[in-house]
């Protein structure tokens, strides 16, 4: 009989030190990094200082959209967050600096142990973490850049995925643009010496005409307002009627108003990274006119809650309602769609966190993030969907052009699929 107990005893003790090695075996979440009964911990890198800093307000509209989240009763479970977990948001400030978001990135993972990197800003930054988030095979998820890359390089990163319409195909829809609508245009352009820069710049001309750009000025990334203010007299003297700017908020907010200062006139192309309503208010703000912003053309895919066609749009009330509980220190978020912007990610992410599973693994998030098809996204401009595969990880593909008028960007023409 006590033999009998002996080996009953044996044998649970073995079981249980079998469970303890076996991923998941208990309870499943509990082994996944970041998860627990009651949490999901996130991280994300950000310019929270420096010259990038306005991009901090992406973290500010994912943390205001995650508090909703957390607070409300989802119609899905029935529960608050998502199947009961509150998901917390670690947001690291890298200054838009490679090394920073290298350090940052490894503090994320290694100290403070987040199940998913999401939203991180910055084409070189992104790059700079790629290799090493998909060796510890932590999803890297939503990057807030449109380098094709994060989607042609699916295959081989599948830890790794972007969110917005990536650059190549906003570069020919804003070269398409002049090339039907300004007759023989002579275009000068400034952009940010990147790959970003470069890859916005190579779509644009491939539907321009190589003939169409007739002079060029790159600035170093982070140069700020003192990299370019040199270089807009310098294209103006190349005769160009047409400026295209394919920059970072401060330093497109300073060739506009530059432009303006120095009276040049120029048809005025500024790409989505660097044209939204408090862009524009600052540079009109910068220059002293708002001649200086009026008429700017730019590619958009989300909805602008300063547009009036969206004034009673349920999407763009639910995304002021949450400003107004979880970042009241905003009075006006109407004027900037980052904060929109960040809480349509933090959405995509929850999105695929519930297909993800009850228990969700890293592995079970990328299968639900490379399988997303959300055909109605109402963060997004009518006709935009959110739709990803293996084979085609590009989760946004659908743009608009739009115009700075009267204070707002108003959209025209045809939605259309880049992708």
């Amino acid at each position: 009989m006590r033999m009998k107990k002996f080996l009953l005893v044996l044998g649970l003790t073995a079981a249980v030190a079998m469970l303890a090695v076996i991923p998941g075996a208990l309870g499943g979440s509990q082994a996944t990094p970041g998860v627990t009964k009651n949490s999901v911990k996130i991280g994300t890198t950000l310019p929270l200082s420096g010259p990038a800093a306005l991009y901090s307000r992406i973290g500010t509209g994912m943390k205001a959209y995650l508090s909703y989240i957390n607070a409300r009763r989802s119609s899905v479970d029935h529960k608050r967050g998502v199947y009961g977990r509150q998901i917390a948001l670690n947001i690291y400030d890298d200054g838009y600096q490679e090394a920073n978001t290298v350090q940052q990135t490894r503090r994320a993972v290694e100290q403070d142990g987040v199940f998913a990197m999401v939203g991180g800003l910055g084409t070189e930054n992104q790059l700079a973490v790629r290799d090493y988030l998909n060796q510890k095979q932590v999803p890297q998820l939503y990057v807030s850049t449109g380098l094709s890359s994060f989607g042609t390089d699916f295959s081989k990163y599948p830890w790794t995925i972007g969110w917005q319409p990536d650059y190549v195909q906003e570069g020919i829809m804003l070269g398409k643009y002049v090339k039907q609508n300004i007759a023989n245009a002579k275009v000068a352009v400034i952009y940010q010496n990147d790959d970003y820069g470069k890859e916005e710049l190579a779509g644009f001309q491939q539907a321009a005409g190589s003939g169409a750009i007739v002079a060029s000025r790159g600035y170093a990334r982070n140069g700020g307002a003192a990299a370019v203010q040199p270089l807009i007299p310098q294209l103006k003297a190349s005769g160009a009627d047409t400026l295209l700017v394919i920059a970072t908020p401060t330093e497109s907010i300073t060739s506009l108003a530059v432009a303006y200062k120095i009276g040049w006139k120029p048809n005025r192309i500024v790409n989505s990274v660097g044209a939204t309503d408090t862009f524009m208010a600052l540079a009109k703000q910068s220059a002293g006119s708002a001649d200086a912003v009026e008429g700017v053309v730019t590619a958009t895919y989300l909805k602008d809650p300063v547009n009036p066609t969206y004034a009673n749009d349920p999407q763009v009330k639910l995304y002021e309602k949450v400003m107004d509980k979880y970042a009241p220190s905003f009075p006006n978020p109407r004027d900037d769609t980052l904060f929109l912007y960040g809480m349509a990610k933090a959405d995509t992410f929850v999105q695929a966190l519930y297909r993800a599973g009850k228990n969700p693994t890293r592995q079970s998030l990328m299968n639900a993030v490379s399988h997303l098809n959300i055909k109605k996204f109402g963060w997004l401009i009518p006709g935009g969907q959110v739709v990803t595969s293996p084979k085609s990880a590009f989760p946004i593909r659908y743009q608009k052009l739009a115009k700075f008028t009267n204070g707002h960007f108003t959209e025209f023409g045809n939605t259309v699929k880049t992708r």
